[in-house]
């Protein structure tokens, strides 16, 4: 069924957060994008979601469309999103860690269907859907693989023998930068959409040398020289994250979240380690709750 968005309806995205608040979001315009990014359509202020991490299309023919950026997972109607797929009054999708939304449609009054006069069996009670098989099966199972996609972002390198936070662990991913930035190059040639998802922080002062400017340029294209380019985010890394850790290891957990957050705004590409690391260890370290 097509709902059309001239002919009356208000299509909407009704987001539901941790807490339990919620917030809808009238789909107004062709394309929205939804992510962490400033820039965004719909901001989410998740640190599992990419600057770009997914966007919603309206199709010729006033259907809507989902569509997955990059390599960023989203879980539509309890399965894995591939890249695209049309949306249904009704449709739930997860993305990030706990955000959710809910794709609304509310028909126009004046194509209500007119309703028809009850038979004799409708009146019988309907089973609760708590009490159906069926729909706690399927429950159990998009709840299954939800955990595993959060699991795999969260502990995809705890179980490396570099282990947990420590200085040597840092250092090792500080020398993955100039590979992530490769690895960026080429996502680009593939799939610019990929790569805009995955890669932000595109704006940097003049002269800076930052991760997104490098992905971006072509040169230095030989190894030795990309290093050399990189040096300077390199050690900002190690430095920034050093400083985080150290301030973990104190207890002082709201200076290491700011820290760990610096530390992942140097390297703002998902599909890196170095990245990974810091969203890990942000969403790790708790401050304590206040009184």
């Amino acid at each position: 069924m097509v709902f059309s968005f001239f002919r009356g309806n208000k299509p909407s995205l009704l987001q539901t957060g941790p807490g339990g608040q919620s917030r809808s979001h009238v789909l107004d315009r062709p394309e929205m994008s939804i992510g962490r990014a400033s820039n965004a359509d719909i901001v989410v202020d998740d640190p599992f979601l990419a600057p770009i991490h997914a966007r919603i299309e309206r199709q010729s023919d006033g259907g809507f469309i989902i569509r997955r950026m990059g390599l960023n997972p989203i879980m539509l109607r309890g399965e894995a999103l591939l890249q695209t797929a049309s949306l249904k009054a009704g449709d739930s999708f997860r993305l990030g860690k706990d955000v959710e939304f809910q794709f609304v449609v509310k028909a126009a009054a004046k194509e209500a269907p007119k309703k028809e006069a009850s038979k004799a069996g409708d009146d019988k009670p309907k089973k609760s859907l708590l009490k159906q098989p069926a729909f706690l099966a399927g429950m159990g199972v998009a709840y299954l693989a939800i955990v595993g996609i959060i699991g795999y972002v969260i502990l995809s390198d705890s179980g490396s023998a570099e282990g947990g936070p420590t200085a040597e662990r840092i250092n090792a991913e500080a020398a993955r930068i100039p590979t992530c930035i490769k690895n960026a190059r080429r996502m680009r040639q593939v799939s610019e959409a990929s790569f805009n998802g995955a890669v932000g922080g595109r704006v940097g002062r003049d002269g800076d040398a930052t991760y997104a400017a490098l992905s971006l340029a072509a040169e230095p294209s030989d190894d030795a020289a990309l290093a050399k380019a990189a040096e300077p985010i390199v050690e900002a890394y190690k430095r920034t994250a050093l400083a985080a850790l150290a301030s973990e290891n104190r207890g002082n957990n709201t200076l290491a979240q700011t820290l760990y957050q610096q530390t992942y705004d140097l390297v703002p590409d998902v599909n890196c380690s170095a990245a990974r690391f810091a969203l890990q260890r942000r969403a790790a370290v708790k401050p304590p709750a206040r009184r």
